[in-house]
């Protein structure tokens, strides 16, 4: 059996921390960090997650160990539900070609085949195994009744509260999710033999090692936890269903035995439920609601439309989509919980290997050749002469498996505790470990107790991931490779991200004189280490590259393509333009945009989700929505001193609403805010405010360096409730929702004197509409005026109230070709984007959150404001809320729709060239991918470098076309080769076997030889198969 662990990730800017692969062949297993970017990193390397049972978290239960948890649960969830729907289109496929052909065994071939197939289920039966098993059932595939799998995450204390804090927003009902958490025991301190593991499956076995720190005296502020009482009064639901969550019920258990039951039953309704709010549901159209939108899937295209019911009040018989509430969400409140300090490792063994088939024992023994494989596997069966053969009568003596170790260091306070553990003296767990992978926090690699181990046990691999320690190489090299072709054309405005390919062994302190001191392995990125059949390290070579590297993508960037970028730079520095421009009057010319993430629903190998930065001199930096990776991205443009200069000038977050690729990467980046900017004079003051938020804001703020964060009330419950878990600085957040109807009271200025935030909320705006998606305008006091979109419909209520911006951020998930998908999915389409912007007569304009659909420019059609209409009021009005209820939408009840009324000279189908000919003179627009930072000054210089990448794309996609079927083509040809080879072998075989046959017949008739004689070949054959197999 062949086993082997593969390096994820390593700490890195992008990565926190490590995770590993381990393949034991029929499953999958990862361990470590489950962190932000880990899914990310799975698309970049490859690697596949399918079969993936089970997930070991190691360290403690916070977000740089599990905040990529969710994303790879959606992930998981979402490919086991294409694996069934595929599973069940095979299986109706099988089943039609059966039908249509009834007529296929009154072939003389087929008739000679079930014959043989009868004689080979009557040697199984002879021996005592059952036919159907190991020869394979009925045609129709065992697939079709293939039912949702299973996941289990493992890891400690507080995983399942962290995973229920988000039932408003993750729920899925392909996969069925558990949830296993171990806590510290007090164990016998007696060594033995050793003892029974903690977990267990057919191909590994797994120990648990939970640790605690010592001295430590460790514990940190969390908002005041209610007390039993409390809860069990606020445990409700929020409608009263059938498919609702239970109220809590009278204490008959431990109350914390309780609180974990809660726990896993919220757990349970968000990842093996039914409906969800995102998700369209099919049905007939007599059972949907009344008033609800109405979706079909176009069945030549695949694309949504809408669909209208007929006015005369007749309901065909027709299926059609809607969408449903997800019982999860509506559990109002958890039970209480307390930070963990516990940290969790891993001892992972295979099990012992089978000894090596000797065929010509299982000859002696007069067994079938057909039944060695039985007999390799571990059945017992029975001979030709009805002996009973069992399989250590046929195989070399067996072995003792292979294993490695996954510890988890977060600090120096937990290494004496984790040395101490008597499982590293027990010898059923000890004997054959091949690898310990340290997982190490900063400042650990060099403590004097962790080397000495290294010593003692230098029979062992050692291999160390630190991030003091590892390289912080690039993680997503597509990304940055693009941003690197991106910066030959405009240097200024796409930097190349920070990065460092050097690894430093120095905090190892390795002896290199002590030959007997084991040299720890430093893991990198491409770095393998194989368990079975023997235990080697190797360096996946089209992982590793062996790095990223700047100079090799610059020269890979098309020639032309270089030149026009050149031309199209010459021409706005000297000419006409750059003039036009440089004298264009705009409020904070010098504020600057910040694009960390263009993308949307999921992370791709070439945008991140959703998140922009603006930072404005004088005013502070504001975070429009914050994805998951947002952390890592600022890390990629900034050094660490300009980290935090930015954060201490960071005033406020803005989260539009509670989709998780808008707002994953709020706790990592609170948490890294909070950090930097805690100084001692914070300290003091946060001790003066311990008892939690004050009801007056103003009073809060006195002397205290906090962080704004505006989203809806479900945001702020959600980061409420995580920090029972971990003190990520929620203590420090002023948090202003943004639920309809609750305008801004005198309370939530943010111009007070003593902390000056640099715009008045009296002078911005909101609205709350399309699905609880909230866009916002902010003035500045230098008339600066930003509007950000979120994810939308075009909106009245937006055009209204972000009326002469300076800047507009809106959201173009959709190409114009996909209209339909952007009605159904409540997202705009490019040319929706540029007339909102028309008709809120907008300066600049920048797009973002593309579909991931589109690695490139997506294709639009340019707007005519003259054609701008606006939707009828009633049928605009037919939304449905997370509720199932008729959704809030903006006071004017009216939104625009730009897509329908294009041009009839510009369809939406045609690619259209991007110029400034069809926008209003002063309209400057440009198109934002991942890592781009441009002043508000010189968006219109973007505008003209939109034709280069343009330019670019084609090259490059004509390129890739070009390199694919010169792929494709030699692959064919190796393909065919190896056919006409197989054929004639498998020819030569046949007439061999047949001549064998008659031979075998002429004999029996004659009765000559034996009926061993007969197999004699045959055997022969197959045991110089299972010599070659097992070589």
């Amino acid at each position: 059996m062949h086993s082997c662990v593969q390096f994820i990730t390593t700490p890195t800017a992008d990565t926190e921390g490590t995770a590993i692969l381990l393949d034991a062949g029929k499953k999958r297993y990862l361990f470590g960090n489950i962190h932000e970017g880990l899914q990310r990193a799975c698309i970049q390397r490859n690697v596949r997650l399918s079969k993936t049972t089970d997930i070991f978290i190691t360290g403690r239960t916070e977000w740089k160990n599990v905040g990529g948890l969710f994303g790879i649960i959606l992930n998981l969830a979402d490919a086991n539900a294409s694996s069934i729907q595929s599973a069940k289109e095979q299986a109706e496929k099988k089943a039609k070609a059966k039908t249509e052909d009834t007529s296929r065994l009154v072939d003389a071939k087929a008739r000679k085949k079930a014959k043989n197939g009868n004689e080979r289920a009557e040697v199984f039966r002879e021996a005592g195994l059952d036919p159907q098993e190991w020869l394979g059932g009925p045609e129709d595939s065992a697939d079709a009744t293939k039912t949702p799998s299973t996941l289990t995450v493992h890891g400690g204390k507080n995983l399942t509260h962290t995973i229920a804090t988000a039932r408003r927003f993750i729920f899925r009902h392909s996969m069925s999710v558990d949830f296993e958490e171990h806590i510290q025991t007090n164990r016998s301190s007696s060594v033995g033999d050793g003892r029974d593991p903690d977990w267990k499956d057919e191909s590994i076995q797994v120990w648990k090692l939970p640790i605690d720190p010592t001295n430590c005296d460790w514990s940190p502020k969390s908002p005041r936890k209610r007390s039993f009482d409390e809860y069990s009064a606020g445990l409700t639901c929020s409608s009263q269903q059938e498919d609702g969550p239970p109220k809590a019920s009278p204490i008959t258990l431990d109350p914390e035995a309780q609180f974990d039951e809660q726990r896993r039953s919220v757990v349970s309704r968000m990842l093996n439920s039914t409906p969800s709010v995102d998700a369209l549901t099919e049905m007939p159209l007599v059972r949907a609601p009344k008033g609800v939108p109405v979706w079909v899937r176009n069945g030549a295209t695949k694309k949504l439309e809408r669909y209208s019911r007929p006015e005369d009040g007749t309901i065909p018989q027709v299926n059609v989509l809607i969408r449903r509430p997800w019982p999860g969400a509506r559990v109002e409140h958890l039970p209480p919980t307390k930070p963990s300090q516990t940290a969790t490792s891993y001892i992972v063994r295979l099990y012992p290997q089978r000894g090596k088939f000797q065929p010509e024992k299982a000859r002696s023994l007069n067994v079938h050749y057909l039944i060695y494989q039985a007999l390799q596997q571990g059945f017992t069966v029975k001979s030709r002469d009805g002996a009973t053969v069992t399989p250590d009568m046929v195989l070399a003596p067996s072995r003792p498996g292979g294993g490695f170790a996954m510890v988890d260091l977060p600090s120096a306070e937990y290494i004496t505790e984790l040395l101490s553990r008597p499982e590293w003296k027990m010898p059923r767990i000890m004997d054959g470990l091949q690898a310990i992978i340290w997982n190490l926090g900063p400042n650990v690699a060099s403590n004097s107790s962790l080397r000495t181990f290294f010593h003692q046990h230098r029979t062992i691999k050692h291999i160390v991931t630190a991030p003091d320690i590892s390289p912080n190489n690039i993680t997503f090299d597509n990304s940055t490779a693009l941003t690197v072709r991106l910066n030959q054309i405009d240097s200024k405005r796409y930097p190349i991200p920070h990065y460092d390919n050097r690894s430093y062994s120095d905090p190892l302190c390795v002896d290199r004189g002590d030959a007997s001191y084991p040299t720890p392995h430093i893991a990198t990125r491409g770095f393998q280490l194989q368990l079975e059949p023997s235990l080697q390290i190797q360096i996946d070579r089209s992982q590793s590259n062996a790095f990223f590297e700047t100079v090799t993508q610059l020269k890979e960037t098309p020639k032309e393509v270089l030149e026009h970028a050149q031309r199209a730079r010459d021409d706005i520095e000297s000419g006409r333009l750059g003039q036009d421009l440089s004298s264009q009057e705009l409020p904070s010319r010098d504020a600057e945009i910040l694009c960390l993430g263009t993308g949307s629903s999921n992370p791709s190998k070439y945008r991140n989700v959703s998140a922009t930065l603006l930072r404005v001199p004088g005013s502070g930096s504001y975070l429009f929505d914050c994805g998951e990776g947002t952390l890592g991205q600022l890390r990629r443009l900034y050094t660490a001193s300009e980290m935090k200069e930015l954060f201490w000038d960071l005033k406020a977050i803005w989260i539009s609403h509670l989709h998780a690729d808008h707002h994953l990467g709020t706790a990592s980046v609170i948490r890294a805010w909070s950090e930097a900017t805690r100084s001692t004079d914070t300290v003091q003051a946060d001790e003066e405010h311990s008892d939690g938020h004050s009801s007056d804001p103003i009073q809060s703020l006195q002397g205290r360096k906090v962080l704004f964060l505006f989203s809806e009330s479900q945001m702020i419950q959600w980061l409420k409730e995580y920090s029972s878990v971990e003190n990520f600085g929620y203590d420090r957040l002023v948090a202003i929702r943004t639920n309809p109807g609750h305008a801004f009271t005198g309370y939530t200025k943010m111009d007070w004197e003593s902390i000056p935030v640099g715009f008045n909320t009296r002078n911005a705006s909101m609205t709350y509409f399309m699905q609880k998606k909230t866009a916002v305008s902010v003035t500045f006091p230098t008339g600066f005026k930003f509007s950000y979109s979120g994810d939308c419909r075009p909106s009245k209520c937006f055009v209204d109230m972000g009326r002469g911006s300076t800047v507009l951020v809106h959201e173009a998930t959709f190409d114009d070709e996909m209209q339909g998908d952007a009605e159904a999915k409540r997202h705009s389409t490019m040319s929706e984007a540029i007339g909102v912007a028309q008709a809120m007569d907008a300066r600049r304009l920048v797009l973002t959150h593309f579909s991931q659909r589109y690695q490139k420019i997506a294709q639009f059609a340019a707007p005519d404001e003259s054609n701008v209409k606006y939707e009828d009021v009633q049928a605009a009005s037919e939304g449905e809320d997370d509720n199932g209820m008729a959704e809030d939408l903006d006071p004017l009840g009216s939104a625009i729709n730009f897509g329908h009324h294009a041009s009839p000279s510009r369809t939406p189908n045609k690619k259209t060239p991007f110029r400034n000919q069809y926008f209003k003179s002063d309209l400057k627009v440009a198109i934002a991918f991942d890592f781009l930072r441009v002043r508000v000054g010189e968006i219109a210089y973007l505008e003209q470098l939109t034709p280069v990448l343009q330019q670019m794309f084609e090259i490059l996609e004509k390129d890739g076309k070009a390199k694919t079927k010169d792929n494709h083509d030699e692959l064919a040809q190796k393909t065919k080769e190896g056919k006409e080879a197989i054929s004639e072998e498998l020819t030569e075989q046949n007439t061999n076997a047949e001549k064998k046959e008659e031979r075998d017949a002429s004999k029996r008739q004659l009765g000559e030889g034996s009926n061993r004689s007969g197999y004699r070949s045959g055997e022969d054959e197959v045991s110089r198969q299972a010599k070659v197999t097992n070589g």
